[in-house]
């Protein structure tokens, strides 16, 4: 069992108080103190990652995302803790990496070349599966289909991730792939529509009504 698993109460205030009193600080860190205190913090847990990024549905707010996509023991625990969110001044820590507020588009090596991806170029399917979906997503012809089957599946994985959110991806999308198409159509739409899509699909998951706004 993973130490993760084995976190307790105790265990887990004494984890948001060192990560409260790192979010404190930030006025008078840099960033190299801050990446250390919260490193220290999350030393006994080396399954969770960390974003410290603005919240998408609100800019002024600072939020500190624990990532738990490969720490479910720890989210169950968390979550049952009854302790997160936990908010502070202008700043709150939470489970899960939010969606990216930010245009779909990556750069990726392709042998010696260097590929510019305008994700909004691809099309998405959901297709379902025992309440949950399998997301395809579509690749026209063009410079993607340079790339392996391997990187595809892995790019597609990064897309969907950031249009949806890691505890979106974790409650309600059961696998991601990919597919050749021949363009975007009615049943291949833009992966720019992917999140008003989820979020008619799902409407209690997380971040529902900034998905259905944040590309219209």
């Amino acid at each position: 069992m993973s130490t993760a698993a084995c976190i307790g109460g105790d265990m887990m205030e004494q984890l948001l108080n060192k990560l409260a009193q790192a979010m404190g600080q930030l006025d008078h860190l840099d960033q190299e103190g801050f990446v250390g205190l919260v490193s220290e913090a999350l030393a006994p847990y080396p399954d969770l990652g960390w974003v410290l990024a603005p919240d998408p549905a609100n800019s002024a707010l600072l939020r500190l995302s624990l990532s738990v996509r490969n720490a479910p023991e720890f989210r169950e625990r968390a979550a049952a803790s009854g302790l997160l969110p936990l908010a502070g001044e202008g700043w709150e820590i939470g489970l899960g990496v939010p969606p990216r507020d930010g245009p779909i588009y990556l750069e990726a090596q392709a042998g010696d070349e260097v590929l510019a991806i305008d994700g909004e170029l691809m099309g998405w399917q959901m297709r379902a599966a025992d309440g949950m979906v399998d997301l395809v997503l579509g690749i026209a012809p063009g410079p993607l289909r340079a790339l392996g089957q391997a990187e595809l599946e892995e790019l597609a994985d990064i897309f969907t991730l950031g249009e949806l959110g890691e505890l979106n991806m974790m409650d309600h999308v059961n696998s991601v792939s990919v597919e050749q198409i021949d363009g975007l159509s009615r049943d291949w739409p833009s992966l720019a529509t992917l999140r008003a899509g989820f979020a008619d699909a799902f409407p209690a998951c997380a971040y529902a009504e900034w998905l259905r706004s944040a590309r219209s």
